[in-house]
């Protein structure tokens, strides 16, 4: 029983790391730094640490030519598009509402499922679509005008790739350890972003202290810290009752961005969320797909 208590007070940090991802951003972005030095300098951050984990950890990293650029792809459709999406979408709607758009990602990889991989539509899965979809447009439909719209969906369009990247991924999850191949995933966008940005001129590192404090905090909290403190969970619990505890992420976000940013949801946004999240635990248990690191 101490194992499981053990392993749910891990996840209960990861998903508070993981939570106040959104809420950094936010902090960096008043500093005017733009999105690529942002999700280059996160990155590069991130998988230097990761790899030092790695390092320290004696991990095996012989991985085949073929199994290096599966994960690059995978790593520039989850990491790539779906962070660039939901920190695109961060410099223009609240965090709580963002953060709520993009957890509706377990909808989409249910609908993927239903669709393209022809699995059953259970009564499990269609109570969660149900609930979720409501909760979806609660969110959706109450929303004021002075709410960027683009904003909104560029939230959806980080929930759908980040649903595509735990399908893409599932398969190479059980081939390596889980921290050598997020090692990969986040050196991949690393050189991608900070490449991209060297040919464009969009580095730019002329923003003051604070938001390098920011930058640093979303690379070794909500990135490092999270990764560590999930896989060292999901050793002591299993992946579904992981998933549950993961809700909390959104309560995070919500909460801090309330307090930090004065950032309110309607009472009819409140009740969608709660509807996403009651559908999403739903989803959870006995769950086919592993959880993955955040975005």
């Amino acid at each position: 029983m101490k194992k499981e208590y053990t392993g749910s007070a891990l996840v209960v940090l990861a998903a508070i790391c993981f939570g106040l991802i959104a809420i950094f951003v936010k902090m960096a972005y008043a500093g005017q730094i733009n999105l690529i030095t942002t999700l280059s300098t996160r990155f590069i951050i991130a998988s230097i640490f990761i790899w030092i984990a790695v390092w320290l950890s004696n991990l095996p990293v012989s991985l085949s030519p073929r199994e290096i650029f599966s994960l690059f792809l995978v790593s520039m459709l989850g990491y790539g598009c779906a962070g660039t999406f939901f920190f695109a979408s961060l410099r223009t709607i609240p965090s709580s509402l963002a953060a709520l758009i993009l957890f509706i990602h377990p909808i989409f990889i249910s609908l993927f499922e239903i669709i393209v991989y022809k699995y059953p539509l259970t009564l499990k899965k269609l109570t969660a679509l149900s609930l979720s979809t409501l909760g979806l447009v609660f969110v959706l439909g109450n929303i004021s005008g002075t709410v960027d719209l683009k904003g909104v969906l560029l939230a959806l369009a980080g929930g759908f790739s980040y649903g595509a990247y735990i399908l893409s991924s599932s398969r190479l999850a059980n081939s390596h350890h889980p921290l050598v191949t997020t090692a990969f995933v986040l050196t991949f966008p690393a050189i991608v972003f900070t490449l991209y940005g060297l040919a464009t001129g969009g580095l730019n590192y002329s923003f003051p202290l604070s938001s390098w404090v920011w930058l640093a905090a979303m690379a070794l909290v909500s990135t490092c810290l999270g990764i560590l403190f999930l896989f060292a969970g999901l050793r002591r619990i299993n992946a579904g009752t992981a998933g549950i505890i993961g809700t909390l992420e959104v309560v995070v976000t919500v909460s801090f961005s309330a307090l930090i940013f004065g950032d309110l949801l309607t009472p009819w946004q409140m009740a969608g969320g709660i509807l996403i999240l009651a559908g999403i635990v739903s989803l959870q248990i006995n769950p086919g797909l592993s959880k993955k690191p955040k975005p």
